[in-house]
């Protein structure tokens, strides 16, 4: 370990953006009521609820999960801010949890619907899981997890000693479970999501003194992806993006913990790629909650990109990879991920979230609701904006590592000094760290050079310019002995630039400094249409087109941009802030020559995908699990997989799936099923609607001869007065079904 974090309550955000982050995630903490979110582990219990349960995800088969998240966002929140309304609301849910596993009497707590019996057919080898489920439950060992990592951030930050031994119990319970079952059996458990399971064991392990649970967290070693990242092979393509992440996470615990190299080759290869190949300008990564093709970005954008949990759980392992490494590359990704993705995901009036944050070109964001949805990304939303303080400072034995520019105060209570960071950043590149000590200190002072600082950084003490020749995605370092009241001033000029998509280079996003800018398109009233769907194409020289973009007003974030056709002249604003209009961060760029030849086939492309998205009444991604989860997806005998970087769902001899889908009552609609491909003669089976045959369906698309779009029309009688119906596919008597990669119900042309 070259640099070690500070203790979160020895940090404090003083103001900024995020200041007012934490400020509404605060109240948002307050207004929630504890009793809603342990109904279900009380009535599982045997015990009576207090008051009825939340709706959302809550209501479904993962409730429980969000119970855990608040655990730890209210810990959380309580050691940023000292707040002890959050630490009654710790100790209460504590002393619930403790009821309950009484109650149960053997370890075990759940608020998961059928947790008990799940667990127990698990722990007798009956073993079942389609991908997103285990023996019919959603993610039962992903929502253990959160429960897990709730009790622990209890026991560490806000010192509650009971947290630890029901984690004990809950842990011992679980090894029960896993004693019995081979390694073959483990790996078919690990074939559902199960969070970050070998981390909160690992953690369990570190607390308690007991090398029992660090046993139990090998054995959530999951070869099918980590044998990959273990030989340096990116196989990450067509998989579950935030069913990885924590993963890792665990991994680099279990480095840190036993020292096993190969945890730590897991780790740094798994960020490298993931940061350097896999992720968007913000610093979010997935589409549609999947990792794509590595570098492969530019045909995935769209209102499924960037999953916020995601970004969250990277910013986890960034941490402990600073900690291990201490380069400035590291806080030089949580800079861009903190404000553009993470920070940016938070509605800043109520403190909504998002669980995608849409990169659409014209798009939107959209939030959760914060009392009726309790999404993954909600929870996670509960702890990101609790945490501003985790990564601002490190320290080693004679150092403090200044990571972020934040208006924050943090106290090395082990040397007793004190920093104290006054800056307007991220809306101007300047600011002051004035020193404190009892007696004087000699330290270094480790300040980053940002990775976009292409004017340099200055840096005085006490009023005297310090020489350095210090690059970008480095550190001034600053030894000698510290007086009392020694005032350090910095200035790091930002400029605007470019980045490029990594697979089109004309595919461009604006930055100016940290932020990334968003072209501002209006007020949200409905889709983009006529001349506003071109809104992200630009026209220019490329050398010449900065000289198109000048700053706008007294806001030095504030730009318009001109060559916008159709439009002319833009404004240009930080992503962050945008959250009630449209707006455009990716561009198309062409030369006027390049548009002159190419803006007929441009202008057809997006009249189509307009027209398709306005006909859309409902679309569904098989073998995606919120999709699925979202349309009621059933079925027994059922395969998924993914080839050509499409997830599909088949089936064995003698299966079926369905999905619940909208139309529309009063008007006609088609169903366009996308296939794979195959000559499989073991193939055949029905597609019906509501119990009806559907046949003669017509030939819509092909896709590189891979796939095929397959169009039928919806007889009037199937619709008419309805609001949904249920698309099923049944194999036939010794056959099985074909490869469904996409179903969408759309009105008739």
């Amino acid at each position: 370990m070259n640099a070690k974090a500070f203790d979160l309550r020895q940090v404090h955000v003083d103001g900024g953006p995020l200041k007012a982050a934490m400020e509404r995630n605060e109240r948002y903490l307050l207004a929630l009521e504890p009793d809603r979110l342990l109904s279900r582990f009380r009535e599982y219990a045997g015990l009576e609820p207090k008051a009825p349960h939340y709706e959302g995800w809550e209501a479904r088969g993962i409730s429980g999960h969000s119970l855990g998240h608040y655990l730890s966002g209210c810990s959380l929140m309580y050691a940023s801010t000292g707040n002890t309304e959050l630490l009654d609301r710790v100790n209460y849910v504590v002393d619930e949890l403790e009821l309950c596993q009484n109650a149960h009497g053997n370890g075990f707590i759940s608020g998961i619907p059928r947790g008990k019996e799940i667990f127990e057919e698990v722990k007798a080898g009956d073993i079942r899981s389609q991908g997103f489920d285990l023996n019919g439950g959603w993610v039962p060992l992903y929502t253990m997890h959160k429960l897990f990592a709730g009790l622990r951030d209890a026991y560490v930050l806000a010192d509650n000693a009971k947290a630890l031994q029901i984690e004990i119990k809950l842990g011992d319970w679980l090894g029960d479970v896993f004693a019995g079952l081979s390694d073959e059996q483990v790996q078919q458990v690990l074939h559902c999501e199960f969070g970050g399971m070998n981390e909160a064991l690992t953690d369990l392990a570190e607390h308690s003194g007991s090398e029992r649970f660090l046993k139990l967290a090998e054995r959530f070693y999951h070869g099918e992806v980590l044998n990959d990242i273990a030989a340096g092979r990116d196989s990450l393509g067509g998989r579950h993006a935030n069913t990885q992440i924590p993963k890792i996470i665990g991994a680099a615990r279990q480095y840190e913990v036993t020292g096993s190299k190969q945890y730590a080759d897991i780790s740094r290869f798994f960020w490298d790629r993931v940061v350097h190949h896999h992720s968007y300008v913000i610093g979010g990564n997935s589409y549609n909650e999947h990792f794509g093709e590595p570098g492969k970005l530019n045909d995935r954008l769209g209102e499924g990109t960037c999953e916020t949990c995601n970004t969250y759980n990277m910013l986890k392992l960034t941490r402990h990879m600073f900690e291990w490494d201490a380069y400035a590359e590291y806080a030089d990704y949580y800079e861009r991920a903190m404000f553009n993705h993470v920070l940016a995901a938070q509605e800043p009036v109520e403190g909504k979230v998002c669980y995608f944050v849409s990169l659409e070109m014209g798009g939107h964001k959209s939030f959760n609701s914060q009392f009726e949805d309790f999404t993954c990304c909600v929870g996670s939303g509960m702890e990101s904006h609790s945490l501003y303080g985790a990564a601002i400072y490190f320290h080693d034995d004679n150092s403090v590592y200044i990571n972020q520019y934040v208006p924050s105060t943090v106290n090395w209570q082990e040397r007793q000094v004190r920093i104290k960071q006054e800056t307007a950043f991220p809306a101007a590149g300047s600011g002051t760290i004035r020193i404190n000590v009892k007696e004087a200190a000699s330290f270094g002072l480790q300040l980053r050079c940002p990775y976009w600082a292409q004017s340099g950084m200055k840096v005085k003490v006490n009023g005297e310019a310090v020489s350095s020749d210090v690059k970008p995605s480095s550190y001034l370092t600053i030894n000698r002995t510290w007086q009392d009241g020694d005032v350090v001033e910095f200035d790091i000029p930002m400029n605007l630039r470019i980045e490029h998509m990594p697979d089109n280079p004309n595919r461009i996003a604006f930055l100016y400094g940290p932020l990334v800018l968003a072209g501002d398109l209006g007020p949200i009233d409905g889709e983009p249409q006529g001349e506003r769907a071109l809104a992200s194409v630009l026209i220019s020289e490329r050398d010449t087109l900065l000289n198109n973009i000048e700053q706008s007003g007294d806001d030095p974030q504030l730009f318009t941009i001109s060559q916008v056709p159709y439009i002319g002249t833009l404004k240009l604003r930080p992503f962050y802030q945008m959250h009630d209009n449209r707006y455009t961060v990716y561009w198309d760029l062409f030369t006027p020559g390049e548009w002159a030849s190419e803006e007929a086939a441009y202008r057809a492309a997006q009249e189509y995908n307009l027209q398709l998205e306005q006909r859309t009444v409902d679309f569904v991604q098989p073998a995606e699990m919120q999709p699925e989860r979202d349309h009621a997806f059933e079925g027994e005998h059922v395969g998924l997989g993914k080839i050509h970087n499409r997830k599909y769902r088949d089936s064995w001899i003698g299966g079926w799936f369905s999905f619940v889908m909208k139309v529309l009552p009063e008007t006609p609609v088609n169903l366009a099923v996308t296939y794979l491909k195959s000559s499989d003669s073991s193939i055949g089976f029905d597609l019906t609607v509501n119990g009806e045959l559907l046949t003669g369906g017509k030939l819509e698309s092909e896709e590189m001869n891979k796939m095929e779009t397959i169009v039928y029309e919806l007889p009037a009688s199937l619709t008419s007065g309805l609001e949904q119906v249920t698309v099923k596919f049944a194999s036939h008597q010794g056959h099985k079904v074909g490869q469904v990669a996409g179903l969408r119900i759309a009105k008739r042309s």
